[in-house]
């Protein structure tokens, strides 16, 4: 009776803590707001703290409010026709009247091959000012009622920035859609069972809006800034991590109710391990990507910040929401497939792989190490350069297809903005046409800083280009010093390419020190977290490799973003040591009984379909962003993907267990941990 009465009681307080966080979510879900409201989309958003160009933009909207050029070109198949150019007249006098649109810079400007008309608009750039529907509606007025036969284009910075914005729009709604679409098959496919799978997917549902909403609290009070990807990189990393967690917690109470008839000890026994399991997971994926905090570029700052509390919230949730629920859900919950005392796993296939791994321990370790090694070589066609504007996107947008119009009609230009102080203009200005591959030089009205446009004769964000901006900066700096400062598109794109090699140099020995310090606390020992570190580096350099192989040789994308291989980097580190905790710890658990080799085994089975589980949901979760329309985002998902899918099937099927079976308790040095 004291029994029945102890569980009536524990049960209450499971339905406590239910209704407790689906209070909770309930008022996250009416507080919050989506994360594309509080992402900030301003002309710094991608740059470094102290960059060069950064300060040109603070300095422009500070002094006259920036200045963001709207390219309107117009092209016709054969030579232009009498009224063309009276149309275009006609569009400037409208686009003046748009609002925030300051002017225009000068009358449409023919083409030297007689086909094209070009005019630049310029629009406001001062914070709070969206560039959007400006965008939208200066495309709106030029092909409204134009000649039959001339096709109008918005480009420069404000086409591309209103492209690059919508794209995010018109898919986040669908990344959440999938997101969940992708939990629910893979919890059906694991379970097999019509009852068991709502069990996490409503703990992953409520981990998600509390973690959002938190992140959406923060950035609504200046706390954190949201740019670029962070929302949807946020939103597939919540529900990857926290399926994650949901498949480790309840395939340990399965396993237990295979072991004993009360289903309060069996939740009991799984959690002791679990949740210590889970948590550090989950400090571990939280500490490594928050390592990019410290990072000067402003996109990666946000996402590691993002990135970091929703983990630990979503933990939190999963540790004591999930818990709840399966107490309340019980054995029941687990039909048709309902485990019983004495029942044996079902794990033939993983039983297979451990007996291979146990029989052929070198063969196994080398074989894996070999092909990961292989693999490696496809870092020869890796060019992280950095992607010019017209292969931004995977569609093509107006913005792409009016920069390849002034291409074809125009000389090839990169906009460069000088500003230098009004006493040193002149200077400068004759410094600047001096400069190798300065195509023009034109000095704006005079300021406190006056602005120089010059136009240099590359495409912007190629390698030529970048040189020619170092040039120029050498120039104005030779008879200006910090009186003159060089911005503009080519110039940012070449801060943030050497940002990233900054930052790359600070985060990523620094993320191997914070997750090499929480596997010495977790395993208590030097040698295993040593070997799962080196592990996890094979593994990215291998998946770096095939895919930089996959990208230039497949699918067409002949470079990578500058900072493409540190977000790898911190993910597929994170998620590689993530899913070492699943099998070392158990590992660990089960070598205070047995000795190490066989603990290595039964861990080996008791956790490969959990660990190949996981890894499928973070793969497909991480694969859902190649719906953005953006390159860099499809080549982050595609690699993140791909890494975690060689990462649980090669090393931690193959290598890290035969690693660890090879060396017995040597493994657990300096501790004595086996029997």
């Amino acid at each position: 009776m004291s029994f029945l009465f102890r569980m009536a009681v524990v049960r209450r307080i499971a339905a406590g803590v239910v209704l407790g966080w689906v209070a909770v979510a309930a008022v996250a879900l009416l507080a919050g707001g989506p994360l594309d409201d509080v992402r900030v989309t301003s002309g710094t958003s991608m740059l470094a703290r102290g960059a060069e160009s950064a300060r040109v933009l603070d300095l422009l909207a500070k002094q006259d409010g920036r200045v963001v050029p709207a390219l309107v070109i117009y092209e016709r198949d054969g030579p232009l026709q009498a009224g063309d150019l009276k149309a275009a007249r006609k569009d400037l006098r409208r686009f003046i009247a748009v609002p925030n649109v300051l002017g225009t810079a000068s009358d449409p400007v023919p083409s030297a091959d007689g086909r094209a008309l070009q005019t630049t608009v310029l629009v406001s750039g001062k914070p709070g000012v969206l560039v959007s529907p400006v965008a939208e509606e200066l495309r709106r007025i030029a092909a409204e009622g134009g000649p039959p036969g001339l096709v109008t284009y918005v480009s420069g910075a404000v086409g591309a920035a209103a492209d690059y914005v919508d794209s995010f729009g018109h898919v986040d709604g669908t990344l959440l859609a999938l997101s969940v679409g992708v939990v629910l098959l893979v919890l059906l496919a694991v379970y097999r069972s019509p009852v068991l799978w709502v069990i996490p997917m409503l703990a992953v549902v409520v981990a998600y809006i509390c973690s959002a909403a938190a992140v959406y609290a923060l950035a609504r009070a200046g706390v954190m800034t949201l740019r670029a990807a962070t929302p949807e990189i946020f939103t597939v990393l919540v529900f990857g991590v926290a399926t994650d967690y949901a498949l480790l917690l309840v395939a340990r109470y399965r396993e237990r109710l295979r072991v004993t008839a009360d289903e309060r000890a069996a939740l009991k026994d799984a959690l002791s391990g679990g949740i210590r399991t889970v948590v550090a997971s989950a400090l571990t994926v939280a500490g490594g990507v928050g390592c990019l905090v410290v990072a000067d570029t402003n996109a990666l700052r946000s996402i590691g910040a993002a990135a970091a509390a929703g983990i630990v919230i979503t933990m939190v949730v999963m540790v004591t929401l999930l818990p709840a629920l399966m107490l309340l859900g019980g054995r029941r919950a687990f039909w048709p497939s309902v485990p019983r005392p004495g029942e044996a796993a079902r794990d033939g296939l993983w039983r297979g792989v451990a007996g291979f791994v146990g029989q052929r321990p070198r063969l196994s370790w080398a074989g894996s190490a070999l092909l990961l090694t292989l693999l490696c070589l496809g870092l020869t066609t890796l060019d992280a350069s950095g992607i010019p504007p017209s292969a931004l996107f995977t569609m093509r947008t107006d913005s792409v297809a009016g920069y390849d119009a002034l291409k074809r009609h125009y000389p090839a230009s990169a906009p460069v903005v000088v500003l230098a102080r009004q006493d040193r203009s002149a200077a400068v200005a004759e410094a600047a046409r001096r400069s190798e591959g300065v195509v023009s030089v034109r000095p704006g009205p005079p300021a406190r800083w006056r602005g120089i446009d010059v136009v240099l004769a590359a495409e912007p964000n190629t390698p030529e280009a970048q040189r020619l901006v170092e040039q120029l900066r050498a120039s104005v700096r030779g008879v200006a010093g910090g009186a003159a400062l060089i911005g503009g598109f080519t110039s940012e794109l070449l801060d943030v390419k050497n940002a990233a090699v900054d930052d790359a140099y600070l985060v990523v020995p620094l993320i191997l020190l914070v997750v090499g310090l929480i596997l010495v606390v977790l395993l208590r020992s030097l040698v295993a977290p040593l070997l799962l570190m080196g592990t996890v580096v094979l593994s990215f350099a291998a998946t770096l490799g095939l895919c930089s192989a996959l990208f230039t040789q497949f699918l067409g994308y002949p470079v990578m973003d500058a900072s493409f291989a540190l977000y790898a980097f911190v993910f597929l580190i994170a998620f590689g040591i993530d899913y070492n905790i699943f099998l070392m710890a158990r590992v660990r658990e089960e070598s205070m009984r047995l000795d190490t080799r066989e603990a290595t085994l039964h861990a080996l089975r008791a956790t490969g379909g959990v660990i190949t589980a996981a890894g499928v949901v973070l793969a497909a979760a991480f694969f859902v962003l190649t719906v953005l329309p953006l390159v860099p985002i499809v080549q982050l998902g595609l690699l993140v993907a791909i890494g975690v899918v060689i990462d649980t099937v090669v090393v931690r099927s193959f290598l890290v267990p035969a690693l660890a079976h090879h060396l017995g308790r040597v493994i657990w040095w300096p501790a004595r941990a086996t029997p």
